[in-house]
């Protein structure tokens, strides 16, 4: 008996200290811009650096040509409802999509079947004469861990268009783990385990294999943003993939976030609702046919579950099957700044 009770207060202390490192690593507010930091993505400023803005002249060209390409989608004056927007450098459509896959998610050996077979997503179709419309913000204005913030308050703070979830950077204490490039800035330049998308500011879209990313070739190609989730969910000829650089947890049917790339100055964000008899959400599978369906050249998986969401003009547009929360980061989609 004796032996028992001590197993038992063993057990306990374990779990006591399990918590308590839990609450240090993910819980408490730690910003990540100590010198040692900077150190780790060997930047000789005192801290982030950041990459040269592209010239004015250069700026101008680029805006030139795609305000000329997507002229039709532009209006000279802001025109907004419910579901659009319109300006001289922006063009937003919102779009409401629900289908019934007669497929059951049975990722978790049947548990999840009383969420039913339909699918229920929010597509928004984006256009942009200017790369620097497409921003990225952490929450609480601050690179580091144990900071979130409602979407639709960080939408407000940043007067945005529309606005999603972003990657959650700093998932998993992931201080050591990836690049991560948000509005020009260097936060950290490291290997990962993941699949790395970027966003160019000419527009491209490029998603790197896991392991190490040049940075030189990253500021060949002036990279604009960067994210670290994945996977990606297009191959190089814009066909849905059919396996996934991920783990097994996220191959399950979830609500998801993801962005997709036509061309530049041309994209998409997705919002899947999930875990609710309306939308039990998508497998991995479900959402490459639809960005394949859609045209696009690439599309990659951002954070999903209880931190999906989607607002417009700081509403939230999507049905989450929580309350809306507090989130790490999120992609904005603005008026550049003048």
């Amino acid at each position: 008996m004796k032996k028992i009770i001590w197993m038992m207060i063993d057990l306990l202390i374990a779990a006591v200290i399990m918590l308590m490192v839990w609450l240090v690593n993910y819980k408490v507010p730690h910003k990540w811009n100590s010198a040692e930091d900077t150190k780790q993505v060997s930047i000789e400023a005192e801290t982030q650096t950041e990459i040269p803005v592209q010239s004015k002249e250069n700026r101008q060209s680029y805006s030139s040509d795609l305000h000329e390409k997507f002229a039709e989608h532009f209006s000279n004056q802001t025109e907004i409802t419910d579901t659009s927007y319109r300006s001289p450098d922006l063009s937003i459509d919102i779009s409401y999509h629900q289908y019934d896959t007669g497929k059951l998610d049975n990722s978790e050996n049947g548990k999840h079947t009383k969420y039913g077979t339909n699918i229920s997503y929010v597509l928004a179709d984006i256009y942009t004469a200017d790369i620097h419309c497409i921003q990225t913000a952490f929450a609480q204005d601050t690179y580091g861990v144990g900071y979130s913030e409602k979407l639709s308050d960080m939408s407000a703070r940043l007067q945005s268009v529309l606005a999603v979830n972003g990657d959650s950077y700093s998932n998993n204490r992931h201080k050591d783990n990836g690049t991560i490039i948000r509005n020009g800035t260097y936060y950290r330049n490291m290997p990962s385990d993941a699949e790395t998308c970027v966003l160019n500011l000419d527009g491209t879209m490029d998603i790197y294999p896991p392991g190490p990313i040049d940075r030189q070739v990253l500021e060949e190609k002036r990279a604009w943003q960067s994210w670290i989730f994945g996977p990606s969910l297009l191959d190089d000829q814009g066909k849905a993939k059919t396996s996934f650089l991920t783990w097994d947890y996220i191959r399950q049917s979830h609500p998801r976030t993801a962005i997709g790339y036509y061309e530049p100055g041309h994209y998409c964000l997705l919002l899947v609702d999930g875990r609710q008899s309306a939308s039990r959400g998508m497998f991995l599978d479900e959402m490459a046919a639809v960005f394949e369906q859609l045209g696009c050249r690439a599309a990659y998986n951002l954070d999903g579950g209880h931190c999906s969401f989607m607002t417009m003009q700081d509403q939230v547009i999507n049905h989450p099957y929580k309350p809306e929360h507090e989130v790490q980061d999120g992609i904005f989609i603005m008026e550049r700044s003048k």
